[in-house]
């Protein structure tokens, strides 16, 4: 007869007692929040198609289960009788995380809107059936398709894949003979192998990039910061957000009138989503993008530090029934930036060197790449080195080593 340890027993009584959680992933975006969900004391479970993700190692079991594989990833919960599912910085997980919940009666927003704001095509549908700004724009499965329809677009045009994130596969065409290339780069990033086109916006502003958190269908925080661009290396993805935004108070006011129509519309119950807006003239508003997911490049992280609000908390806590609630909260009263680091070239990681004139104003340094690992060529979120994140006293001092941030927070490759 074989006995059981009393450790054993522990064990899985504290298991079983523990409520749970299923976070989607586990790379160095998702580890702020695992470790949020073990402070709580719930019994964290983390699943993706790498174990070797850094945060897994922080959870209580990992799975090896894709997060865009809806089936498999419900067979999973309702196996392991989880109490919540939260896809966090991640925009492939979020259809799944909404239908897992929505199959298993656990909270969550309706799995049909969470899949209409991750895939672009059907995002620019219901954007131009309600009547909100939209710029022209096609949806196509190959240049072929695109052919036909090519004459009805002014160029320069935006070529993306419709179910990317991270502004990867995206690229500005100036006529048709650039569309071949640019179709075959998009469709490296598209699962659905689909491609979105559409008119270039002229900004009257920055574009605005951050989070925003609903709880009972209402906004209850609303960061945004200006965005701003290495457009020597690539004008389209992101190299930092500064915080607090410069644009007038009515344009924001606007942006959250419109992003609450939006809210309501899809009948959004909760959670955190990264935002994009262009401003354009007249102050037209277009909202390029509405996550269903926290931001990644640690937004959510640079929003605490400037405002006490925790929205990495307010998931965690929303996704498992509890009222997510914002202590402290404070007005922005310094300047802020999270700053992707990021090479012009490919290579092998040596180290990231800290100058000393920008030392005083680092919050922290998180690397995404070890020693001898590969850097590419900053193409898009998945070429990022790590995450700074900054506080400057004023804007003159921001502006000033911003302007050289390239030079003062440097990769050194071997």
């Amino acid at each position: 007869m074989t006995s059981i340890s009393d450790d054993l027993i522990s064990d899985y009584i504290m298991q079983n007692q523990k409520k749970k959680i299923l976070i989607l992933g586990g790379t160095s975006f998702q580890i702020p929040c695992i470790k949020y969900a073990k402070a709580k004391d719930f019994y964290v479970i983390t699943c993706d198609y790498n174990p070797d993700n850094p945060g897994h190692k922080f959870a209580d079991e990992f799975y090896n289960v894709s997060t865009t594989d809806l089936k498999a990833v419900l067979k999973l919960g309702r196996k392991l009788e989880i109490d919540g599912i939260l896809a966090y910085a991640s925009d492939p997980a979020a259809p799944t995380a909404a239908y897992v919940a929505e199959k298993m009666g656990l909270p969550g927003n309706p799995y049909k809107a969470v899949k209409t704001l991750s895939e672009k095509d059907l995002y620019k549908s219901f954007l131009r059936l309600k009547k909100f700004n939209t710029p022209s724009y096609g949806a196509y499965g190959s240049l072929k398709d695109f052919a036909g329809s090519s004459d009805q677009f002014r160029y320069p045009i935006i070529v993306k894949p419709v179910d990317s994130s991270g502004s990867k596969g995206i690229s500005a065409v100036n006529d048709f003979w650039e569309m071949d290339k640019a179709i075959d780069y998009a469709m490296k990033f598209s699962r659905c192998k689909r491609f979105i086109v559409e008119e270039f916006i002229e900004k009257q502003y920055p574009q605005l990039d951050g989070d925003i958190f609903v709880y009972d269908g209402k906004i209850i925080a609303y960061y945004l910061g200006d965005q701003r661009n290495n457009v020597e290396v690539n004008p389209f993805v992101p190299s930092s957000i500064n915080y607090p935004s410069l644009l007038p108070e009515h344009i924001h006011a606007k942006i959250q009138s419109e992003l609450q129509r939006a809210i309501d519309l899809l009948k959004i119950k909760f959670g955190g989503f990264n935002i994009e807006v262009i401003v354009a003239e007249n102050d037209e508003v277009y909202l390029i993008e509405i996550g269903a997911r926290n931001g990644g490049n640690c937004i959510p992280d640079i929003i605490k530090c400037a405002s006490n609000v925790d929205m990495i908390k307010m998931s965690v806590d929303a996704c498992m029934g509890e009222e997510p609630k914002i202590h402290n909260r404070k007005d922005i009263d310094k300047f802020y930036t999270t700053y992707v680091i990021h090479s012009n070239r490919d290579g092998k990681f040596k180290s990231v060197k800290v100058h000393e004139t920008i030392t005083d104003y680092v919050l922290d340094i998180r690397l995404m790449v070890e020693k001898g690992g590969d850097v590419f060529k900053f193409k898009g979120s998945n070429c990022t080195v790590g995450i700074g994140l900054l506080e400057f006293p004023n804007l003159e001092i921001r502006n000033k080593m911003m302007d050289k941030i390239e030079e003062f927070i440097a990769v050194e490759l071997e």
